[in-house]
C-alpha cells in the first residue's frame, strides 16, 4: 500500500477513535477532505483486515475488535496488563463495579483493560480514548503533569461532557492540585450522567507514573461516599501493581 494511503487509513482510523458514534462515508469525506470513493476504498481494505466494522443498518463505521486484539498484544509485550489484570478482578469483586486500566496517550486517557462489574446493572464502559478533564483517569495523569504541559493543556478548550464538567481551567487546576495531595482523583457524572468514577495512580518503583486503575459505577449505586471510600484498597493495589513493574520499561510520566 502506498505510504499516501496508509496516511489517509491512518487519518480515517484516528477520525474513528476520536468520534462518540459510528461515522458514514460522507462524513469522513467531509472530516477528513477527501473524496467519498477514496474514503469507501480505504474502509473496505480496512474492514477486511479487521480494523474497522460497518454497522448494516445505518451504513455507518466503527473502529473493529482486531484493534482491540492487537492493542493486547502490544501491552502484552510490556507486561503491564498481566501484573494488572488479578488485581483489576479482585478489585470488581470487592467494591461490587467495573474496574479499568488506563494509560496515557497524548492528550488523551486510553483505557486499555476493563474488568466488569458482579451485576446485572451495570455502566457500559467502552475500552478506548477518554477526555482527560472529565475522568477520574484522566486527571490522575493531569496532576502530574510537567507544569508546562498541564499550562498548555489548560490553555485549550474544556469541553463540557455534561453540566458536572469542570470546564473552568482555574477551577480544575485547583482540584488537581487536591488530587496531588490526596493520592486520587474523582468524577462525578462530569464525563457522563449518572456515572461516577474514582482513580489512583500506578507508580513504577522508580516513582514513575506509568498507569492509573479507575473503579466506575452507576451513581445510585457507587455513591460519592462509596467512591471516595474506594482509595483505601486502590491505593494499595496500586502500589503493589508498580512495585512489579521493571523501571524504565514505560515513558508515561516522571
Amino acid at each position: 500500500m502506498p505510504v499516501q494511503s496508509v496516511d489517509r487509513a491512518v487519518a480515517i482510523l484516528n477520525a474513528l477513535s476520536g468520534s462518540e458514534g459510528h461515522l458514514g462515508v460522507t462524513e469522513l469525506s467531509n472530516q477528513l477532505d477527501l473524496h467519498k470513493s477514496t474514503v469507501h476504498r480505504l474502509l473496505v481494505s480496512l474492514k477486511k483486515g479487521g480494523l474497522v466494522e460497518r454497522d448494516a443498518p445505518t451504513r455507518k463505521y466503527r473502529l473493529g475488535v482486531r484493534l482491540v486484539e492487537l492493542g493486547h498484544a502490544w501491552l502484552g509485550s510490556r507486561g503491564l496488563p498481566q501484573v494488572a489484570l488479578p488485581y483489576l478482578h479482585y478489585l470488581a469483586d470487592e467494591l461490587g463495579e467495573i474496574t479499568y486500566l488506563a494509560i496515557l496517550q497524548g492528550d488523551v486517557a486510553l483505557n486499555v483493560l476493563q474488568v466488569p462489574a458482579p451485576h446485572l446493572v451495570q455502566s457500559v464502559r467502552w475500552l478506548g480514548r477518554a477526555y482527560l478533564h472529565s475522568t477520574s483517569t484522566g486527571k490522575v495523569f493531569l496532576a502530574h503533569m510537567p507544569e508546562d504541559e498541564l499550562d498548555s493543556f489548560l490553555g485549550g478548550e474544556l469541553r463540557a461532557r455534561t453540566g458536572k464538567t469542570i470546564t473552568d481551567a482555574n477551577e480544575l487546576r485547583a482540584q488537581l492540585d487536591q488530587v496531588r495531595e490526596e493520592g486520587f482523583a474523582t468524577s462525578f457524572e462530569e464525563d457522563e450522567e449518572g456515572i461516577n468514577a474514582v482513580a489512583v495512580p500506578v507508580r513504577q518503583r522508580d516513582g514513575t507514573i506509568v498507569a492509573a486503575i479507575g473503579v466506575v459505577g452507576p451513581s445510585f449505586r457507587f455513591t460519592k461516599e462509596k467512591a471516595m471510600d474506594a482509595p483505601s484498597i486502590m491505593v494499595g493495589l496500586a502500589r503493589e501493581v508498580g512495585q512489579q513493574l521493571e523501571p524504565r520499561r514505560f515513558e508515561v510520566l516522571a
